[in-house]
């Protein structure tokens, strides 16, 4: 029989007009979202490189002048130099012979590869770069187009797919299902088809099955034709599992609303009650909530302003430049087996601009610091209260998927901060020794290689979001199992 009333209601809603508005809508939204998502994604890999192939290209023209040089110095005799910092154009050996030159006017560009479903949620990667320069300059240049506030805070401002599934698809469910009893009650009908061999909970259920199962389908299917037209890395298996991983969430979800729905139909209120108030749980818990456990992470936990950063750094700058010989001098004390011999300080600019950015270094990265550890602490906080709301769990949940949660960029930034000290390192010591670079030297520059997050990490971030949710949706559906037993066919 429930087969029979699910055909039957499947029927009935092909013949509605409103469902194919929602449907249409329901596609037009996750399209464009898509295509937003894809967009984003791709300007962030012409991005980083375009940056890359600019710094190449510079080397790589101070490695064409430096073999030059080499070829003259075979040909005509002599000895291989190392190039005084911004001599006379046309005198003496070039630019591309000073490690220290090299280092500082040139950056590698270290990119964060995106996932196969970056594009279904960007998350934070619209305000965090997936690209740095990291060059013989100070950690503030490195990450000076970072914005250092609360990921969580802005998780709400992009447009991709996560948006569509986590703000609109509730308001299509609930479009669709806000009056699956009351509808019938007020139409005299409900008495009727109860009479025939069927219970109040098949009726609810049919209604239920052919509502899901169509919108569903649609919002899957749709999934799978964005990764197919904006996704990366399609032949990878971490992109599949990635996507079974979203099919589950969204799922999770998606059944929460419904069933959301279906309680609120059985306590017998009429359609126009039923729509307001599944309309205040939705402005509840998917816009209040998130916004006030935002406000609470930064208030309780607050990370240092752009601002501070950057009157640090001038005020450092400042004390370097005052006091330029003692921050020469602990510079030099920081390389001590590179000091010249007699104690004769190299005394031209670069010297002097790397002591200056060795002091601010000193004064701005405690700075950063107290910053990570700020964050780190504001993501627990989230971490605690996303139980308040599923769209906080589903939005976690959707970054974790889709490799643009905060925590993956954690662990990008600790691997760019560690290259950064390799990239001073190796250059400084070159510098200090007034060791001439040649050009087959330029193979042996440092490299960026990202070191991915193990698969069961990410899995161990993404359970109690799920978890969360699961527990939400068997806690909704018993709900309305027990009190259906009291439901009143017949309106009063």
């Amino acid at each position: 029989m429930i087969k029979l009333m699910i055909s039957h209601e499947t029927r009935q809603l092909f013949r509605s007009g409103a469902l194919w508005s929602i449907l249409g809508l329901v596609v037009l939204a996750i399209v464009f979202a898509a295509w937003s998502g894809g967009r984003s994604v791709t300007r962030q890999l012409a991005g980083a490189g375009a940056a890359a192939k600019f710094e190449d290209g510079l080397r790589n023209h101070m490695r064409r002048d430096a073999e030059k040089y080499e070829a003259k110095v075979i040909a005509e005799g002599g000895e291989y130099q190392f190039a005084s910092v911004r001599h006379a154009p046309g005198m003496g050996p070039p630019q591309g012979t000073n490690a220290g030159a090299v280092g500082a006017e040139t950056a590698m560009y270290v990119s964060l590869p995106p996932t196969g479903l970056a594009a279904l949620s960007i998350g934070q990667s619209d305000i965090q770069l997936n690209y740095l320069p990291v060059s013989m300059a100070t950690t503030l240049d490195v990450t000076k187009y970072l914005e250092l506030e609360n990921p969580v805070s802005l998780m709400t401002g992009s447009l991709d797919i996560a948006f569509v599934v986590i703000f609109l698809l509730p308001i299509f469910i609930l479009a669709m299902s806000y009056d699956l009893l009351s509808s019938e009650k007020e139409r005299g009908t409900l008495a009727m088809i109860l009479a025939h061999p069927i219970s109040l909970r098949e009726l609810l259920a049919s209604k239920i099955i052919a509502r899901a199962g169509m919108l569903l389908t649609v919002v899957l299917a749709l999934g799978l034709i964005a990764l197919f037209s904006v996704g990366t890395d399609l032949g990878s298996a971490d992109t599949w599992a990635r996507f079974g991983l979203w099919v589950i969430a969204t799922l999770l979800y998606a059944l929460f609303w419904f069933s959301l729905a279906v309680l609120v139909n059985v306590y017998g209120n009429n359609s126009a009650t039923n729509g307001t108030v599944l309309a205040g749980i939705w402005l509840v818990v998917v816009v209040v909530v998130p916004t006030l456990v935002s406000l609470v992470a930064t208030a309780v936990y607050p990370a240092p302003s752009r601002m501070e950063l950057t009157v640090a750094a001038r005020a450092a700058q400042t004390v370097a430049e005052k006091n330029y010989m003692s921050k020469l001098d602990e510079y030099y004390y920081d390389h001590l087996e590179y000091v010249p011999e007699g104690d004769q300080k190299a005394m031209d600019f670069l010297t002097l601009a790397q002591a200056n950015n060795n002091s601010i270094e000193k004064a701005v990265r405690p700075l950063y610091d107290e910053f990570q550890v700020q964050l780190n602490r504001q993501e627990a906080l989230v971490q605690r209260f996303q139980f308040l709301s599923p769209a906080i769990m589903m939005q976690l949940a959707l970054n974790e998927i889709s490799g643009t949660s905060a925590d993956r960029y954690e662990h990008f930034l600790e691997q760019v901060y560690d290259f950064h000290d390799q990239w001073k390192e190796f250059f400084s010591v070159k510098f200090l020794e007034r060791y001439p670079l040649k050009p087959a030297d330029y193979e042996a520059f440092p490299e960026f290689d990202y070191d991915e997050e193990g698969f069961a990490l990410v899995l161990a971030r993404l359970l109690p979001s799920l978890l969360g949710m699961f527990v939400l949706l068997l806690g909704v559906v018993l709900v309305p199992t027990l009190a259906l037993r009291r439901y009143q066919v017949a309106a009063r």
